[in-house]
């Protein structure tokens, strides 16, 4: 009796996970913590890796002119491009630099350490495990090649932690990729459809200089900045109360990132300047929060004579939802999970940064879903002993394959 598309996926699965449990071995094995971020023999190791698979792969490497801009050298992006035939193009992205190691960990950082069930080491439920999940899936589809179209990309990229500007966005920036959806990491129980925004706003507070010992002839930027700082604490405590109808959304945050002034030990500060980030929820009006914010700053400002505030917007990158189009693929992907789950699987947010902004940001209806965990601080992302459930791999792996097979069905 002949195995139907399905049967035959599961069948290529089953008999090469330990394949697959070596590949992620090796990838947890690789040294690719950022900073530093040289990512050269990583970058190498990993096409090796590929390579070994037959995969089709393209490397392409970021001009270093636009790369020492955020102080990379001889950056480059993995492209793995598996074209079935004309249709549309489904993107999986994921970066395998990593969080720096940190201190207290009880297994080996780099040993790939599998303990009942589990998989210990830095970047496995943070990039690698995700990649894993995509290599095999695809790998998977080739049993089926005859009755798909369209195409299959997934990008590895160098920059995930610090921000995908050279890696998913440049590529997309590039016109190197052009797909239709796209898949980045993400939790194996749950589908992932938002994402925070983020409000960066740089705030220049003037006085008047004055000798220090005659501070009252001048007016002290920097104590009108202590009343701005009181100010947005006592705002910050408050956000607690305002919660996302999202899951794993939460609460809205606001961080004085940086803050700088004064020209001489011995004068009254005439200019301080100072960086603030706030997260947006889904359902807030940006423009709103930032007149609150610049209203809060200003009422701190004038409680000191002759000091003046100019309050800037440096960046906006809007929320992520899911629109009617990009909701109705979350529930195919959705259907597909508690097909192999066998349960009901419900979507979230997110509120930490990650390359689904940069596919969103450029049209791609967008989903975060891999071999990770919905809840990141579970498995220790960028923490000591950080590790995956190779359940949760296995999972994923399946998932991803019948959802590409179903999405690119002929």
């Amino acid at each position: 009796m002949e195995l139907s598309a399905e049967e035959r996926i599961d069948e290529f699965l089953v008999a090469r996970r330990a394949d697959q449990f070596s590949f992620l071995s090796a990838l947890v094995q690789i040294r690719s913590e950022n900073p530093p971020g040289a990512s050269v023999e990583a970058r190498e190791k990993i096409v090796a890796l590929l390579s070994a698979l037959e995969l089709p792969i393209t490397v392409h490497d970021v001009p270093e002119a636009t790369a020492s801009v955020r102080n990379y050298t001889d950056l480059a992006n993995i492209v793995i491009r598996r074209a079935f035939g004309e249709g549309p193009t489904l993107a999986l992205s994921a970066h395998v630099d990593t969080a720096p190691t940190g201190p207290r960990w009880t297994a080996k950082p780099f040993g790939a350490t599998i303990t009942e069930g589990r998989m210990y080491g830095r970047g496995v439920s943070d990039g690698k495990g995700d990649l894993a999940a995509y290599v095999f899936a695809i790998l998977a589809l080739e049993e089926i090649a005859e009755n798909l179209t369209g195409t299959v990309e997934v990008h590895v990229t160098f920059d995930g932690e610090t921000g995908g500007e050279l890696g998913a966005r440049w590529l997309l920036a590039e016109e190197i990729s052009a797909p239709t959806w796209a898949i980045v990491p993400g939790g194996a129980h749950a589908v992932g459809t938002s994402v925070t925004g983020v409000l960066n706003l740089d705030v220049e507070v003037k006085g008047q200089a004055a000798p220090a010992g005659r501070p009252q002839s001048g007016a002290d930027a920097l104590e009108a900045v202590s009343y701005v700082m009181k100010s947005m604490y006592a705002y910050r405590n408050g956000l607690s109360a305002i919660q996302s109808e999202i899951p794993g959304i939460g609460s809205p945050t606001l961080v004085v990132t940086e803050i700088s002034g004064g020209t001489s030990p011995l004068s009254v500060p005439d200019r301080v300047t100072l960086s603030i980030d706030r997260r947006l929820l889904p359902e807030e009006d940006p423009d709103a929060v930032e007149a609150e914010i610049t209203n809060l700053i200003g009422h701190g400002v004038v409680q000191v004579p002759g000091v003046v505030c100019a309050v800037r917007r440096q960046r906006l990158l809007p929320a992520i939802v899911a629109n009617e189009g990009a909701a109705l693929l979350a529930q195919s992907l959705q259907g597909h999970v508690g097909k192999v789950l066998e349960a009901e699987v419900p979507t979230y947010g997110v509120a930490h940064e990650t390359a689904a902004r940069h596919y969103a940001n450029a049209g791609v209806p967008t989903f975060l879903y891999g071999a990770g965990s919905a809840d990141v601080a579970a498995l220790n992302t960028a923490g000591p002993d950080e590790n995956l459930a190779l359940d949760d791999l296995r999972i994923a792996t399946k998932v991803l394959a019948a959802v590409m097979a179903d999405w690119l069905s002929a």
